[in-house]
């Protein structure tokens, strides 16, 4: 009884190390905040709103005087590692585990004009503004092995998971008066998500003293379950900036759910089952194959974001963000008539989530006119629904996470360039395995998860190379104005 319990909370491990990736999913909808400014701030920017990634957090923003050119940033995820000892155990022998995933990808790039009938204080009255973001990506690569018997046979599971959104936006932007701005953004949303699987489990058997290549009373199987997703939604934002007074400042976006223009995913899936338990009987090998393209459902839900920017002092600039995300009812992802399971031992087909809220609070101090801390703190709770005690099927984990990023600004001759780094960190409720090897049957557990991430940051290069073409292109107009002033002066040779 105790080497069952040992395997229960061993293979537990394993679910884990597949499903709690890197990285946003579509269970965690921040875990790195998007844009230049709002990197820094802990994705406290709704009200704040004052780079291109205004045309993501509050397209109202656009027409702020601090908001020109381009914007974006590069983030590297520089550790995110999940690590355990003795993370596989059977009564024959014991395995480690260590995931590790990297990436290198701009998660933000925008750039906007303004254009119009100006103000009395020369503020143009629309902008319009193109934006790519990313606000998914993770990728998960685990190999898992796991002795049994008989001696050099194992039981081994390969999982590959891929999962990427990126959305292409066209923004539009419009000064009510000195005090209100709205906007809106129309996304296209490209969603790409690929899980694969691949199993082989060995059950214990007898080797025969005469004949040592073959033994009696064993089971086999091995298993390849792909799935690869192709979804595309149109997702509205809507966004209102209210100047309260010159210290503070107010902003709302609201996204409702979004719009599906075409959801398919292509399933596949190979099993081959080899049992020989029965010595006295001849051995039978199960062949299953499946392969065609069904209809998704990979939902985008419904999003209000409400953020304060206030100046306390000259120096000091706070921002405070709340959000709140609907619910999604429960349904197929990978939409399937059929008996046979869709997807592998660790991939939940439900798309039920919960409405959950998440808080950022940020801030910018200047130490002097050429450099500037910039800080944040936010909360990424996921949105998996609620794990029973006895799940009869595998579950997302359940894992919330609280985050930090602090960054160092320097403004050299009016280039601004910021380098920091945030750090994320989270457990809860997770779905284990439990393999029966000898029966060829499987069961699931609750257990607990973890989840430790460090990610690298670049902003403001963008504006920097923005910054850089305006002085290059004023030093030709200025060089071209002297020129043709000093040509006027010239004696006419007549």
């Amino acid at each position: 009884m105790r080497k069952r319990r040992n395997l229960h909370a061993h293979l537990a491990v394993v679910a884990w190390l597949v499903a709690s990736g890197a990285g946003a999913d579509d269970t965690h909808y921040r875990s790195v905040p998007i844009g230049a400014h709002a990197i820094a701030l802990g994705g406290a920017f709704t009200g704040v709103a004052d780079d291109a990634s205004a045309a993501f957090y509050n397209p109202g923003g656009l027409l702020l005087d601090a908001t020109t050119g381009i914007a974006g940033g590069l983030t590297m995820n520089a550790w995110d590692r999940f690590e355990l000892d003795d993370a596989l155990e059977n009564p024959d022998g014991v395995a480690d585990s260590t995931a590790t995933v990297g990436r290198t990808i701009p998660i933000f790039i925008g750039a906007m004009v303004k254009f119009g009938p100006e103000n009395v204080f020369k503020q143009k009255k629309f902008a319009l503004a193109l934006s790519v973001v990313d606000p998914i990506f993770s990728r998960t690569d685990d190999f898992i092995q796991l002795p049994s018997d008989p001696i050099e046979l194992t039981t081994t599971y390969t999982i590959a998971s891929n999962d990427r959104a990126t959305w292409y936006g066209l923004s539009f932007a419009s000064r009510i008066n000195l005090k209100h701005m709205i906007g809106t953004s129309l996304y296209l949303s490209v969603r790409r998500l690929n899980q694969n699987e691949l199993g082989l489990a060995l059950g214990g058997g007898t080797q025969i003293a005469t004949d040592p290549a073959r033994f009696v009373g064993t089971s086999s199987s091995a298993k390849n379950q792909r799935l690869n997703f192709n979804a595309f939604h149109f997702a509205l934002r809507f966004g209102w900036l209210y100047h309260i007074k010159p210290q503070l400042q107010f902003g709302v976006m609201f996204q409702p759910p979004g719009i599906p223009l075409k959801q398919r995913v292509n399933a596949n899936s190979q099993a081959f089952i080899n049992d020989n338990r029965d010595p006295s009987a001849p051995a039978t090998t199960t062949v299953v194959y499946r392969d065609e393209e069904l209809e998704a459902n990979l939902p985008i839900p419904l999003e209000l974001r409400t953020g304060l920017q206030y100046w306390p002092i000259e120096k000091v600039m706070l921002a405070l963000d709340a959000m709140f995300y609907g619910p999604v009812r429960s349904g197929q992802r990978a939409k399937s008539d059929s008996s046979v399971p869709i997807g592998g031992l660790f991939y939940d087909n439900d798309t039920a989530r919960r409405a959950i809220g998440n808080v950022a609070i940020g801030g910018d101090f200047f130490i002097t006119k050429k450099v500037m801390i910039e800080t944040g703190f936010f909360t990424d709770f996921s949105s998996a629904i609620n794990i029973p005690a006895n799940p009869d099927r595998f579950y997302n984990p359940q894992i919330n996470r609280y985050a930090g990023t602090v960054s160092i600004g320097l403004d050299v001759g009016g280039v601004s360039l910021a380098v920091g780094a945030t750090f994320l960190y989270g457990k809860g409720p997770a779905t284990g395995v439990f393999i029966d090897r000898d029966n060829l049957a499987t069961g699931y557990v609750r257990t607990e998860a973890s989840s430790r991430s460090v990610f690298l940051h670049v902003t403001g290069a963008t504006r920097a190379v923005s910054s850089l073409t305006d002085k290059t292109a004023k030093g030709i107009k200025s060089y071209r104005e002297k020129k043709h002033s000093e040509d006027k002066e010239k004696p006419s040779e007549d």
